[in-house]
């Protein structure tokens, strides 16, 4: 017997004042209600329901368990029924791991337009490059760019992102610009270790059916790409970019295009969350705003034929 729904039955009967009653208010025979307040007082060790020719009545330790229990299965009700309006209206606490330059580039200067449209949720926006464990980090939903492991995350494509090569105009002052793919081996880059293998990202590039991998010579190497693009800015080397990350400062002249018939590789990019379970009211709000925020503000930066 479960020691609530023995509590219920008890608390019926005190209510009815009678075991016919209690029983048909429970839908449940009369036999079954005497049994569960039998059990309860046997658990308990104290008679709790007193019978009298008219009534039933609860004894003085009876009526003290009553007002406990009476409480409880409030509380209970209660409890149930927020995490019921919960699962609905989203509200919350939200935890999100983004990349650097998405978080201070798409990410920061929106985000108020999201929390006002819930204004019951509060979010805590972590903005790392490195690859975060979701679930010892406590994250209901990450932004991932490249190929997803076999994980058991649960992914939402947002689509490939491009990529293109650039450089300062000081740096090509000093060291001049590669007129073809072999010549960057004579030139640096600004190396980026990439967070899924540790290793120096190479450089490849495709062109004229072909494609090669680089490994160009780095004087500088970061795992962030704040730290990179700022570098780069000042002439420091090579570097690979995001293609809506570069594109302000192409337009500017701060930075321009190395070899532009050739093309880096896109990126694949996914909004993740821990496991395939069904995704809370606050979570799912929020991917699918960020999936509307990334394809309006991503959307002319990602290859052709990418879902919408």
């Amino acid at each position: 017997m479960d020691r609530f729904d023995a509590m219920r039955t008890f608390v019926q009967v005190v209510d009815s004042r009678s075991y016919t009653r209690a029983a048909a208010q429970l839908n449940l025979h009369k036999a079954t209600v005497s049994q569960h307040v039998q059990q309860l007082e046997d658990r308990l060790g104290v008679r709790l329901l007193a019978r009298t020719t008219r009534a039933v009545a609860p004894t003085e330790e009876g009526l003290v368990y009553y007002r406990h229990a009476r409480s409880i299965l409030q509380q209970m009700e209660e409890a149930q029924a927020g995490l019921r309006k919960g699962a609905s209206a989203p509200a919350g606490h939200l935890r999100v791991d983004v990349p650097v330059a998405m978080g201070r580039l798409l990410f920061a200067p929106e985000i108020r337009g999201f929390l006002e449209r819930y204004p019951r949720i509060t979010i805590e926006l972590g903005c790392t490059d490195r690859t975060v464990d979701l679930v010892r980090a406590g994250v209901d939903c990450a932004l991932r760019g490249g190929k997803l492991p076999d994980s058991g995350l649960s992914a939402r494509r947002v689509g490939d992102l491009r990529f293109v090569l650039c450089a300062a105009p000081s740096y090509i002052d000093r060291c001049g610009l590669p007129d073809t793919a072999q010549a960057m081996m004579r030139h640096h880059q600004i190396g980026y270790v990439l967070a899924s293998t540790g290793k120096l990202r190479p450089v490849t590039l495709s062109g004229g059916g072909r494609t090669v991998e680089l490994d160009v010579p780095a004087r500088l190497i970061t795992t962030d790409s704040a730290v990179a693009l700022s570098a780069a800015l000042d002439g420091a080397g090579l570097i690979v970019l995001a293609e809506f990350v570069a594109g302000h400062y192409l337009s500017s002249g701060s930075l321009v295009r190395v070899l532009p018939a050739w093309q880096c590789p896109s990126l694949p990019l996914h909004l993740v969350t821990p496991g395939a379970r069904r995704r809370p009211a606050r979570v799912q709000a929020f991917m699918d705003w960020a999936h509307a925020l990334l394809q309006r503000r991503l959307g002319p930066h990602l290859e052709s034929g990418v879902p919408r």
